[in-house]
């Protein structure tokens, strides 16, 4: 039975969350559903297929033209923000629910009923927080840091408390179960569910023809921030004594640092920078070895990617799901959290890879059209 779909996302930048987004409004379109996809914030870097339509509204700006939008929005910031730290998001996302009730309202009467509605990260949920209805359910990516005070606790309380809960991997719905229950926080419902991969799509991609550096490489693909760890990557890299270059794919704002950093460790000629791609899957097909130096990694869905292109990989140890990700034998190169531990973890994935071709498995728990499945089987009426 076909259903009526919305996803709700913040930006369609690139990004984990907003890849994973459209890889599930395709998937969902493709086997004949109807998609809606509404943006909140922007972004057109990546774009679902054309069988799915796709809303771009800002509710903040819209508020804000109303004139008494303008003001509210004044006096929130004046006033308590600075009694309130971090409290933005409440007086935005109180108004915001609304909208997006009046939205999903007008929709229906356009389009016909909406089955299901699934909203994915954390910055979606703070623009609409107020906004309940039983057909919603929060795909949830991390956790909120650290447990936090009373304050915290009200605050993770307007996101979580008896709202649908879908985990991205059963070590991030760990971690979230114990901080919201420090808070005494219940959702109504938990449900886990791996993020979806195109596998065809992804291997298609990987064989587009890109220029590939002249000397094998090990490659590494993300953002530049602090939370990914570059600069471990490229100490590890250089620890490990390996002949091959390293890819580094992805932009952001350490890249000028680390940029510097490998200047000052001479080795410059044999660090790549390649800037932001949205197709990133040629590098990885094409290298030994993927690696993750990660803080924390609540998914990792380039691991799951590379595996996809046939390349193992290597990851630290973080908080989050590596190691939900990357089982069975892959699991023997996931290293000690600390540079001395990824570096050695980088030799042996090239000396003694795992053979993922003997491992099914490892990469079919991630098909898109098993995903989408487990979706459209989630609740959508009351009780728990």
């Amino acid at each position: 039975m076909t259903q009526r779909v919305l996803l709700v996302v913040r930006k369609l930048s690139i990004g984990g969350i907003e890849r994973v987004t459209v890889n599930l409004a395709n998937v969902l379109a493709r086997e004949g559903h109807e998609v809606h996809v509404l943006v909140l914030k922007g972004g057109h870097e990546l774009e679902p297929d054309a069988g799915v339509t796709v809303h771009r509204v800002d509710f903040d700006k819209a508020f804000r033209r109303t004139g008494i939008g303008l003001l509210y929005d004044l006096l929130t910031r004046a006033l308590l923000k600075p009694v309130l730290p971090g409290s933005g998001f409440l007086w935005r996302g109180w108004y915001g629910g609304g909208y997006l009730k009046r939205f999903v309202e007008k929709l229906e009467r356009e389009q016909g009923p909406i089955d299901r509605v699934i909203m994915r990260g954390q910055g979606a949920f703070e623009t609409v927080w107020s906004w309940r209805d039983p057909r919603l359910w929060q795909v949830t990516v991390s956790w909120p840091g650290d447990p936090g005070g009373r304050l915290k606790g009200s605050y993770l309380r307007r996101l979580y408390d008896d709202k649908q809960v879908v985990c991205n991997t059963p070590n991030v719905r760990e971690q979230l179960e114990r901080q919201l229950a420090h808070h005494n926080i219940r959702p109504k419902r938990w449900a886990t569910i791996m993020n979806p991969c195109d596998i065809e799509a992804i291997r298609r991609q990987a064989a587009e023809p890109v220029e590939l550096p002249e000397r094998p490489f090990v490659v590494h693909v993300s953002r530049l921030s602090d939370v990914k760890r570059q600069e471990w990557l490229i100490r590890a890299y250089l620890e490990a004594g390996i002949d091959e270059d390293l890819v580094i794919v992805g932009d952001g704002p350490k890249r000028a640092s680390l940029e510097a950093l490998a200047d000052e460790l001479g080795a410059r000629e044999r660090i790549h920078f390649i800037g932001s791609r949205p197709n990133p899957y040629p590098w990885m097909k094409h290298a030994r070895l993927f690696i993750l130096s990660s803080r924390s990694e609540a998914f990792g869905i380039v691991l799951a990617e590379s595996m996809i292109c046939g390349t193992p990989c290597v990851a630290v140890d973080c908080p989050g799901g590596v190691r939900n990700v990357l089982i069975n034998d892959q699991a023997r190169l996931i290293a000690e959290n600390s540079i001395s531990g990824l570096a050695g973890k980088i030799r042996e994935g090239l000396s003694n890879p795992p053979d993922l071709a003997a491992d099914p498995e490892l990469i079919e728990r991630f098909r898109d059209t098993r995903i989408m499945e487990q979706f459209l089987a989630l609740p959508t009426g009351g009780g728990r």
